[in-house]
């Protein structure tokens, strides 16, 4: 009986690279978006921390110098926590992105496995047939020529 021979294998393996690629990918887009909420975090507690101090040196006396810093640093700490907020918005669309990726490469790839597989069956059944046929055939011949009941 001759082996089966998937003629898109090649394909196969490619699409089976290209879903690799995609899930590495993703995985990647994942790892910005957790470090990108993290650095969020960080720059939500930064805020966080100078508005109390701001709030504490209210109490006390200060100079309009010392005041104008106090405020200038808490409004640099407020824009860092909106521009980490707007990397983790980025980061959060880069991995709907890529998981959109490696669902299509999921996809394409099991097209093609279940095209093989059922090629795999037919041309098993193929097989079983003619063999069948061949053991049929040498069946008849051997009754044929007298080897078969009398």
């Amino acid at each position: 009986m001759k082996r089966f021979r998937f003629r898109l294998q090649r394909l196969l393996e490619i699409r089976q690279q290209e879903t690799k690629m995609a899930l590495n990918n993703f995985a990647q887009a994942r790892i910005a978006t957790q470090t990108a909420a993290r650095r969020l975090e960080a720059a939500s507690a930064r805020r966080a921390e100078s508005a109390e101090r701001l709030l504490a040196r209210r109490q006390s006396r200060m100079t309009v110098l010392e005041w104008r810093q106090s405020a200038e640093l808490h409004e640099a700490l407020v824009a860092a926590e909106w521009l980490a907020a707007e990397r983790l918005a980025a980061a959060r669309q880069e991995e709907e992105r890529r998981r959109w990726e490696l669902t299509e490469a999921e996809r394409r790839e099991k097209v093609l496995e279940r095209l093989r597989d059922r090629r795999a069956a037919e041309f098993e059944r193929a097989m079983l047939a003619a063999e069948q046929a061949a053991i049929d055939e040498m069946a008849q011949t051997v009754y044929r020529e007298g080897g078969g009941r009398r």
